[in-house]
């Protein structure tokens, strides 16, 4: 085959590409290891086809067989690649499309929330507004209380004071006329407490008197066995 074309266009048709997982990992793989790890360059190199050519025609083979290999398998790797790098992209796009939707959703919520935080601060406002209008008429309640019930017990105390000097008039008005009477009445405990007294010395002197008579009785009566005991003894003589 002298054509130079027909004779890449020969060997392009035979070179085959293995492990294609492999040559789309994403690490970095080098020429040499590609070209022999995952083609069929070696089993073209020692083809019998190419061994029984003579020099420098193998070798010229052999270096086109090479281009091919190295060519298909670092095409295939750049065309996995370039697919790996869109999907990444498409990936990455989809990614900040959510993002911004999860963004714009974020900040809607955020207002929302921001809204009912004021709706709530003004709410919380009105509350310790009212809290304050309450408590001020509950003092000016209980002041007003306070001012009737003084009124009353003042009017309470206004009576009792009326009457009680109306009593201390009527006993000033009436101590001239019970003057006698009240120096006989005290003349009469005077004279009653002396009769107590002297009766109550008398009942001492009664019950002073009772005891000593029955000492005296019993006295008597142990006499009076004595006497009887005696008078039945019999006389000596």
């Amino acid at each position: 085959m002298s054509d130079n074309k027909a004779l890449f266009d020969y060997w392009h048709d035979r070179v085959q590409l293995k492990n294609h997982e492999k040559i789309a990992a994403a690490q970095h793989i080098p020429t040499h290891v590609l070209r022999h790890e995952h083609t069929n360059y070696d089993l073209l190199r020692q083809s019998a086809e190419v061994q029984q050519l003579n020099e420098p025609e193998r070798s010229r083979v052999i270096a086109i067989i090479k281009y091919e290999c190295t060519a298909q398998v670092l095409q295939y790797r750049a065309g996995c690649l370039r697919e790996r790098a869109q999907e990444i992209e498409d990936s990455y796009q989809e990614i900040s499309k959510h993002r911004s939707q999860l963004l714009h959703l974020i900040k809607v919520l955020q207002e929302k929330l921001f809204g009912k935080d004021q709706k709530l601060q003004q709410l919380e406002t009105r509350i310790t507004s009212l809290s304050a209008e309450n408590e001020a008429l509950r003092s000016e309640l209980e002041s007003t209380k306070a001012a009737e019930e003084l009124h009353q017990e003042l009017e309470q105390l206004k009576k009792q004071y009326d009457a009680v000097e109306k009593r201390r008039r009527e006993l000033a008005k009436n101590n001239q006329s019970l003057g006698g009477r009240v120096a006989h009445t005290q003349r009469y405990k005077r004279e009653r407490d002396e009769a107590r007294a002297l009766l109550a010395e008398k009942e001492r002197q009664i019950l002073s008197l009772t005891a000593e008579n029955e000492q005296l009785r019993a006295t008597n009566e142990q006499f009076f066995r004595k006497l009887k005991s005696l008078a039945a003894e019999p006389t000596i003589g």
